[in-house]
């Protein structure tokens, strides 16, 4: 391979992808999932090339900037798992409020760590992918509870929640913190 194209080898996607997971602790199973449903319902079955959540990561991968790339999203393909890729996303995907990756996301919407988000809580950020602005909770607090309750119905269907579990949730207001909080520098 040409030196040109040596970020594209399974090794340095590998190491990218280890660089970036040093810094954040793997997100609970139902936070994976509910983000790869929202963000692309056929990810586990279909090709993960021209997958929205693969295309997502070679907006960031090797160059922020770069923009999506067939051959960037072969590279992670053949490289990592669909765990390993799914996982990556949530981690890294940009969610509003200056939050990439849900960690941080969970502490500024709702001043939680991601392992005590309730089931609701983490439909929310699992739609900010979507567009952050479109879903603001202060801004577009209509259809941010609309999407939100549309993928807890998602979730049900696909047996990540009960069927009941997801009605008693879509009753519940957003119950983002007030005031929101940010990632980064203040």
């Amino acid at each position: 391979m040409a030196e040109e194209f040596a970020f594209l080898t399974p090794e340095a996607v590998r190491a990218a992808y280890e660089a970036d997971r040093a810094g954040w602790e793997a997100a609970p199973p139902l936070v994976v999932q509910a983000f790869v449903l929202a963000e692309d319902k056929g990810f586990w079955e279909g090709p993960y090339p021209r997958s929205t959540v693969t295309r997502t990561i070679t907006a960031w991968y090797p160059e922020p900037g770069m923009g999506p790339s067939l051959p960037v999203e072969l590279a992670i393909g053949q490289a990592l798992t669909r765990e390993e890729i799914a996982d990556w996303f949530v981690n890294r995907v940009y969610l509003g409020q200056r939050c990439f990756g849900v960690a941080g996301a969970a502490e500024a919407y709702f001043g939680k760590e991601v392992r005590a988000l309730a089931v609701e809580e983490v439909a929310y950020l699992a739609i900010l992918p979507k567009g952050p602005a479109v879903f603001h909770p202060e801004r577009a607090g209509i259809r941010a509870l609309e999407r939100r309750n549309w993928l807890l119905g998602e979730m049900a269907e696909a047996g990540l929640i009960a069927p009941r579990e997801a009605m008693a949730a879509t009753a519940l207001p957003l119950g983002v913190r007030d005031p929101l909080g940010t990632c980064g520098l203040e």
